[in-house]
Formats: structure tokens, C-alpha cells, sequence
């Protein structure tokens, strides 16, 4: 997309190269006196591709340009997002290409001081990974063992990979031994096929982890998959964290990933089920392995990311002004 896309009518500010704010909302890379309810924060880091390779880190641009398909007013909704809460972006985490340590160590710094201004991360991924120390970071100053919804195909339980504990291959295995994160609070909705590898499943089970395949999926319906997920992830109110791993899509509607997986959840799905497990507020949001140069003409993976995210604010606009589920259809009789 050129930047005629995103000048006139809108005349959105950018933040770097063509790239605008996420949904064109005040861009902030200096938190320090900035006072929001929720913070963008970019994470452009890939390390390893198992599969076909792409570049998960040019999705926070990419996230950010098709984000400006949506704006304040949410339909489904009937509301006003932006009237009740107030929304920044804080730009990209500054990375240091092939050295995890020192990003995450970076991202970790960005979101302390989103936290420090009050407002809640949403990471823009990066390869899956980079969850670690969000949820890290997230997590390190709550006074309970928080849980987790993950939308994932994959359970993401390798001990290492090539000798390296923190790569897009081990990401749920580090974050569930935080003190501060219970792993029988940990859900994960999508998993299916046959990357996952073998030794995970029974380290899932270990854990206490509960596991919502595809099957249990299409069998039970979404809406009460998620409802379910959100009791175990919060079981006494209190918010949890949400990673959405895009693979976590049936790539008929969310093509441009790393690790394709047919099978997965509409893109309704994953919209219906984000707006449920939000509902009792959030620790974080992130959306990762989004692959830019492997989606189609329309750009509709990083527009669907977009999507999610958006529904998310809505949800905690929502929470905010005790207006439930309006989004949900209940027949008039």
C-alpha cells in the first residue's frame, strides 16, 4: 500500500517511513506523564521460521496501515469505543536483530512504561516468542498467579530449539514456569494438526494446561468454548492475559502466517471469542506471527489482527460503562 492510502481524507499523521499511528490515535513513544487506558506497543522481531520463513517483523507496520479500516464507532457494538477509552500508540519496541536477550530485555522496558502511565500493553507482533516477555513483564508486579486464553494451533512447549530457550518454538513453556502465572489458569483454543509435536501433549497435561482442539471447537461452538476458557483463565474476576497467534485462523481467512494450518477458527470465530474472553478486563493483548508478504491482494491477515484488536477496545469500553454484550443478536419474540 502507498502512502496516497493514508493522506487525504484522513490526513493521518505517520510515525516512521509510511506507517501511521494504530487507528490513526495519538502516538506517544514517551510515556512518562501520558495517562490511557490501553498502549500499542510494536514489537518487529523474528528470530527463527520453521516452516517457509516471512517476515513477522514488518507486521506491526502492516497491523498499523490496515488498521485504519476502523475507526471510534464500532457498529456491532453501537458504540463510541474512543468516547470511553483513551487509546495511544506507543511505537515500536528498538530491537537488536538476531539477539533475543537483549529485545525481549528492550520490550520489557517499552511495557514497564506503558504499565507506569496505567494503561494496558497490546503488542504487535513479531513471531510468538516475543509473548514471553510481554507476559513477563505483564505479570511481574500482580499480587495473584494470573492465567492466560492462547489462540494457537501450536502448544509451543519445546524446552529449546537448536539449544535457544526463547524462541517462537518455547514461548508458553517459559511463561508458565513465572511465578506469577498459573499454568492450570492456561487455556489454549485452536489447537489441531499434526506440527504439533508428539512430547507436547503429555507436558500440557502436566501442567495443567486445558486444551481446546478444532474438534471441541466445531462440536460445543465458540461462544461456549470461550466462556468456559475465561472461567479457567479467570476464575475469580481477575484479568487475564491474551496472546492470539494468527496460525490460530483457518488460513482460507488468514493466509500470510509462518506456519499455515488449515483447519483452524473463521475469522468470526476469533472475533466473537476475543470479544468474550476480554470481558473481565486484561493484564495485555498481543497478535503475533503475522507474516506480511504472505497474505493476498486485500492484505486481510493484518487486517483481521487489526480487527481483533479493535474488538478488544471495545470489549473494555464496554466493561467500562457496564454496557454487556451488545454485539450478541437475541431474538425478539
Amino acid at each position: 500500500m502507498t502512502n496516497e492510502a493514508f493522506e487525504n481524507p484522513r490526513l493521518v499523521k505517520l510515525i516512521y517511513g509510511d506507517t501511521p499511528s494504530f487507528m490513526a490515535t495519538q502516538y506517544c513513544p514517551d510515556m512518562t506523564d501520558v495517562k490511557a487506558d490501553v498502549a500499542i506497543v510494536g514489537m518487529p522481531y523474528d528470530g527463527i521460521a520453521t516452516l517457509r520463513g516471512g517476515a513477522t517483523r514488518l507486521a506491526p507496520s502492516s497491523v498499523r496501515k490496515l488498521s485504519l479500516l476502523y475507526g471510534s464507532y464500532n457498529f456491532d457494538w453501537d458504540l463510541e469505543v474512543f468516547n470511553h477509552i483513551h487509546v495511544v500508540d506507543a511505537g515500536d519496541t528498538d530491537i537488536v536483530p538476531g539477539n533475543n536477550v537483549e529485545s525481549y530485555q528492550r520490550l520489557q522496558a517499552k511495557i514497564s512504561g506503558i504499565k507506569k502511565s496505567g494503561a494496558i500493553p497490546f503488542m504487535i507482533g513479531g513471531d510468538h516468542g516475543v509473548s514471553y516477555p510481554a507476559v513477563k513483564e505483564a505479570v511481574c508486579d500482580i499480587d495473584y498467579q494470573a492465567g492466560m486464553v492462547i489462540f494457537d494451533t501450536h502448544l509451543d512447549l519445546a524446552e529449546s530449539y537448536r539449544e535457544d530457550r526463547l524462541t517462537r518454538a518455547s514461548p508458553l513453556k517459559r511463561i508458565c514456569e513465572l511465578p506469577n502465572i498459573d499454568p492450570r489458569k492456561v487455556c489454549i483454543i485452536g489447537a489441531r494438526g499434526p506440527r504439533n509435536v508428539k512430547e507436547w501433549t503429555p507436558i500440557a497435561e502436566e501442567l495443567g494446561i486445558r486444551l481446546y482442539t478444532m474438534s471441541e471447537v466445531n462440536k460445543r461452538g465458540i461462544h461456549a468454548v470461550a466462556e468456559e476458557a475465561l472461567l479457567i483463565a479467570s476464575p475469580d474476576g481477575k484479568a487475564p492475559y491474551i496472546s492470539f497467534d494468527i496460525d490460530g485462523v483457518d488460513p482460507a481467512f488468514a493466509p500470510a502466517t509462518n506456519s499455515i494450518e488449515p483447519g483452524g477458527l473463521t475469522s468470526l470465530e476469533a472475533i466473537d471469542a476475543v470479544r468474550i474472553v476480554c470481558e473481565n478486563g486484561l493484564l495485555g493483548f498481543d497478535v503475533v506471527e503475522v507474516a506480511p508478504e504472505h497474505d493476498n491482494a486485500s492484505q486481510i491477515t493484518s487486517a483481521l489482527a487489526a480487527r481483533l484488536m479493535a474488538e478488544a477496545f471495545a470489549t473494555l469500553a464496554a466493561r467500562k460503562i457496564g454496557c454487556g454484550r451488545k454485539w450478541e443478536y437475541n431474538e425478539v419474540k
